[in-house]
């Protein structure tokens, strides 16, 4: 369970940073992102935490650990929830960003929505991320996010 802990930890300083979630393409996942929504592969997971990405209820996250060998160990899938509701859905918002880690506190590969991170909204197209330094990943992030805040307000707020 120390390991656990030390993930949310990991999770909720990037998440600080970083607001941002994971979607699903419509002919299946990009390469190299797991098939969540596939039964036989979301069956070797079971979820160890729940949150919001730097407290905002429109991005919620779910961290699931892998129940069986292989990699990768942990999958931190956060959501865009933007749909006017109080609830989330693991199965019906979109996932926009999605980082593999092959132990609590190694990244194994991070992938984001590039419509998120474009104009805001899901495409359900997913880049891997990398070789980028953290700054940069993080401003990608960051620019997603707001691009998706302005999308739902405004572009005047």
């Amino acid at each position: 369970m120390k390991s656990h802990r030390l993930l949310l930890v990991v999770v909720a300083v990037v998440g600080m940073f970083a607001p941002i979630s994971m979607a699903t393409a419509e002919s299946g996942p990009s390469e190299g992102v797991p098939d969540l929504p596939d039964p036989a592969s979301l069956s070797a997971f079971v979820p160890v935490g729940v949150g919001r990405v730097a407290d905002d209820p429109d991005f919620p996250f779910l961290l699931l650990a892998n129940q069986a060998e292989g990699l990768p160990q942990f999958i931190l899938v956060i959501l865009d929830r933007q749909n006017g509701k109080e609830t989330w859905s693991g199965r019906k918002d979109a996932p926009v960003f999605l980082v593999l880690f092959a132990d609590p506190s190694t990244i194994q590969q991070p992938f984001l929505d590039d419509g998120f991170a474009e104009i805001g909204k899901a495409s359900g197209r997913f880049v891997a991320m990398g070789p980028e330094s953290l700054e940069e990943l993080v401003a990608k992030f960051r620019k997603g996010y707001l691009r998706s805040k302005a999308s739902v307000r405004g572009p005047n707020i």
